[in-house]
């Protein structure tokens, strides 16, 4: 098979829809498929044209995602006639793909990892004009005729068939973590360190995530502002990308005018053995998004075995396991009394739940089969 994928973003770009298309990319050419990404080139210390695991990228020469609306239409153009199917994701990605899929007439596949529709009125950091914008596009994509849509989760299936999509249409196919490579890297941490570190502090508490509008960043500072005044031998560490923008600088605004700004400690960019070593340190993760389609953080810090605190809402419900803690409400206060329990170590325990990367794997080379023969 011949696959073109048409992404915002791609590996080296760090986030969970990254690493879902950098393991199916990998996966494939390891079978012997010929694959092709188009994305941004949201670094201009990367080469516009790559090949890297056996995969060809091409970046278009745009750091916005909106302009990759437009400005990859002519490589989409070019390129696709070489493929046998077309595979894009939510969200500025999918409509100049559909567009040239149609004008090329070719099969093309959509996932989508998130549907919103009526959450865009509460998210924080959008104005009124970016929540009418973003909900009318949302939505516009949902009636578009894609040859087949995959959602990761059944929440985000329900969601779709809610907003009027086609439950034939739709293909419910799970994010895959490689828990190989998982217990590999956690195991280079040294398990005594980690112990005596434990024994030497009281309580630390990690938040890891991407700065977007549904990551309930907003709530978490709010809530630690009250904990950590209340607990001064506790501390919070944010591990989110060092990208600067509009979140970015009103989180760090944010952090500079809090009581407890010394018991908040910043990382970027870090590397997964790195970032696996700091959740394993923590006494548990909190997890406070207003909706997550998946959610990888939630997975892997699973297979690490260490304790979440969530928000449950989305489909963290499918993916959290182990102990954990769920918010009472989506509230400073509500996050605050789970920190306290947190504190108290209160879990409720779920039966382990894991995605296996080769099943996902499995699924997606079955639908592109389906399509390509018909």
């Amino acid at each position: 098979m011949r696959i073109l994928f048409v992404l915002e973003h791609f590996h080296p770009y760090i986030g969970g829809v990254e690493y879902l298309f950098w393991q199916l990319s990998k996966s494939l050419v390891s079978q012997g498929h010929e694959v092709m990404v188009i994305t941004t080139r949201f670094d201009k210390k990367l080469p516009q044209r790559d090949r890297n695991e056996g995969i060809d990228i091409y970046r278009v020469n745009c750091s916005n995602r909106f302009s990759f609306i437009i400005r990859s239409i002519p490589s989409i153009f070019k390129n696709i006639k070489d493929f046998d199917l077309v595979h894009t994701t939510t969200y500025t990605a999918a409509l100049p793909t559909w567009l040239v899929s149609c004008l090329r007439n070719k099969k093309i596949v959509i996932t989508f990892h998130e549907y919103w529709g009526d959450l865009w009125k509460r998210l924080p950091y959008l104005n009124l004009t970016q929540r009418f914008f973003y909900s009318a596009f949302e939505r516009i994509l949902t009636y578009l005729p894609f040859s087949r849509i995959v959602a990761v989760s059944k929440f985000t299936r329900q969601k779709l068939i809610k907003a009027g999509v086609d439950p034939s249409k739709i293909n419910m196919i799970y994010n895959g973590l490689d828990y190989n490579s998982i217990e590999k890297l956690s195991s280079k941490i040294t398990i005594s360190d980690l112990k005596n570190i434990k024994k030497s502090r009281t309580l630390d508490y990690i938040f890891v995530g991407r700065l977007g509008v549904s990551k309930g960043i907003d709530i978490l500072l709010e809530a630690s502002d009250i904990f950590l005044q209340k607990n001064p031998e506790a501390n919070l560490k944010l591990v989110i990308p060092k990208l600067q923008g509009k979140i970015y600088n009103i989180v760090l605004n944010k952090i500079k005018s809090l009581s407890c700004t010394n018991q908040i400690t910043l990382m970027h960019n870090l590397k997964k053995v790195e970032l696996y070593e700091q959740i394993k340190r923590a006494s548990f993760i909190v997890i406070p998004s207003y909706s997550e389609g998946f959610c990888f953080v939630a997975a892997e810090a699973c297979a690490l075995n260490i304790p979440i605190v969530s928000s449950q809402c989305g489909a963290l419900k499918e993916v959290v396991s182990g102990d954990y803690i769920a918010l009472n409400s989506l509230t400073k206060n509500g996050l605050f009394e789970a920190l306290q329990k947190a504190k108290k170590k209160q879990w409720q325990f779920k039966e382990s739940v894991q995605f296996p990367l080769d099943k996902s794997i499995e699924q997606y080379v079955y639908l592109y089969k389906e399509l390509i023969d018909g």
